[in-house]
């Protein structure tokens, strides 16, 4: 059982000097926290209201981080990543979940194993 109750100021003080946690109750007051303190809030399982979040671009010093060039794309070191909803019946969902099935992994090698098919046909072929 939760002890004290404590702000998120006093949680991230005390994640900040390295101690436990879970023995508080976190209840939150409207100051806004970073997002790498939300961050690190979630990580201890504290879940924190998103318009308490704020994140500030400005502040962030990018200079560091290189730019993205063809080659990376072309040779593989960058990957496109497409995020989607798939609609499943029950049936479905529970054949994914029986045989353990990476969604993600079946669907790549699906996409690609479709396209160089496609590719292969000629250019006058319907599909």
């Amino acid at each position: 059982m939760k002890n004290k109750t404590i702000n998120q100021q006093e949680a991230i003080s005390l994640l900040k000097a390295g101690k436990d946690i879970t023995e508080y109750n976190v209840v939150f007051n409207e100051k806004k926290i970073e997002a790498l303190y939300a961050i690190l809030l979630g990580k201890n399982k504290i879940e924190v209201p998103e318009e308490l979040i704020y994140y500030d671009d400005d502040a962030t010093d990018f200079s560091d981080d290189p730019d993205i060039t063809d080659e990376d794309l072309e040779t593989g070191k960058i990957i496109w990543n497409i995020k989607t909803s798939l609609p499943i019946d029950k049936e479905l969902k529970d054949w994914i979940d029986r045989e353990k099935i990476d969604v993600d992994k079946l669907l790549i090698k699906l996409m690609r194993n479709f396209y160089e098919t496609v590719k292969d046909f000629p250019k006058k072929v319907a599909l």
